[in-house]
């Protein structure tokens, strides 16, 4: 068969980027990058890499994310900087590639300070 990927059930974690916070803050703020989590898995029967797209706001941010070789059963921890974004609702969508056709995206609103 293949690799086919889907997201961990913890969905997406927001959180200020820790490359662009220079002020310190706790939470995503509209004077600090902001960058989420997420986490996947193989649950085919080969291995492979899994990519990630990511679009805020309905607009795809950079480039796809990339996991390393993942035999299957095999997990791993992806990290995407959105930038840095003005104050109030946003909302993220991410999906992954080649899904399983199960688990294969997700959405979540956050806030920023």
């Amino acid at each position: 068969m293949s690799a086919m990927f889907e997201l961990a059930d913890g969905g997406i974690g927001f959180m200020p980027d820790p490359a662009d916070n220079p002020d310190g803050h706790n939470v995503p703020h509209h004077d600090a990058g902001t960058r989420i989590s997420f986490e996947l898995a193989n649950v085919g029967d080969a291995g492979g890499n899994a990519r990630v797209t990511v679009e805020c706001d309905g607009n795809v941010v950079g480039p796809e994310w990339t996991s390393g070789y993942l035999d299957p059963g095999d997990p791993d921890t992806g990290y995407v900087s959105l930038g840095r974004l003005g104050p109030g609702s946003h909302e993220v969508l991410i999906y992954v590639n080649p899904g399983s056709g199960s688990r294969d995206h997700t959405t979540a609103q956050f806030g920023v300070d």
